[in-house]
C-alpha cells in the first residue's frame, strides 16, 4: 500500500513520512528515486539522515565551530530556501547478508546515476552509511566519490 503524504506531490511506496526528520524540506522528485532506488534494490532502506537546517549543521559540527575549524557549510543536505533538498544518508534495513546488500545498493545508486537519474551524483561510502545526493548548486562538483569515516 503506497505513503501518502502530508506534502501533496508525494505518494511513494516504499518510504513513509515518518522515517524522515525534516520531510517538508525535502524535494519530492529525489523522494520518487529513492523509492526507485529501495524498488530496484529489492530490500529495505533505512534513512539515517535527511535535510539539515542551519541549527541541525551547527549542532552537528559544534566542536570544529568551538575550535574555529572548518566544516561543510555547503552540505548537499542543508537546505538553503526555496530549493529543496536532494540528499539522504541511508543504510540496508536488515544485517542479513550485508555484504551482498551493500554490493546491490552500491550498483543500483551507479545505474541510476549511469540512466541520468542523478547527473549531480555525490556517493558517500561512509563506515555506518551511504551519502547519495543529486544536489544541483553543487554540480561543479559532481559526480563525486568518497570513502569516509561516518560523523
Amino acid at each position: 500500500m503506497p505513503y501518502t503524504w502530508t506534502e501533496p506531490d508525494v505518494v511513494l511506496q516504499f518510504f513513509a513520512e515518518r522515517e524522515f526528520t525534516h520531510p517538508a524540506l525535502m524535494d519530492p522528485d529525489f523522494l520518487g528515486d529513492l523509492d526507485t532506488l529501495r524498488m530496484r534494490c529489492g530490500f529495505g532502506l533505512t534513512v539515517t539522515n535527511d535535510a539539515r537546517s542551519q541549527k541541525d549543521l551547527e549542532r552537528i559540527y559544534a566542536v570544529e565551530i568551538a575550535k574555529g575549524q572548518p566544516y561543510p557549510t555547503d552540505s548537499a543536505h542543508l537546505y538553503i530556501a526555496p530549493t529543496l533538498v536532494r540528499a539522504v544518508d541511508l543504510k540496508p534495513a536488515i544485517a542479513n547478508d550485508l555484504e551482498e546488500r551493500q554490493l546491490e545498493l552500491t550498483h543500483q545508486i551507479l545505474v541510476m546515476r549511469d540512466d541520468g537519474t542523478w547527473p549531480n551524483l555525490g556517493l558517500g561510502i561512509e563506515t555506518a552509511h551511504w551519502h547519495i545526493d543529486d544536489t544541483p548548486r553543487l554540480g561543479a562538483k559532481r559526480p563525486a566519490f568518497w570513502v569516509a569515516v561516518s560523523k
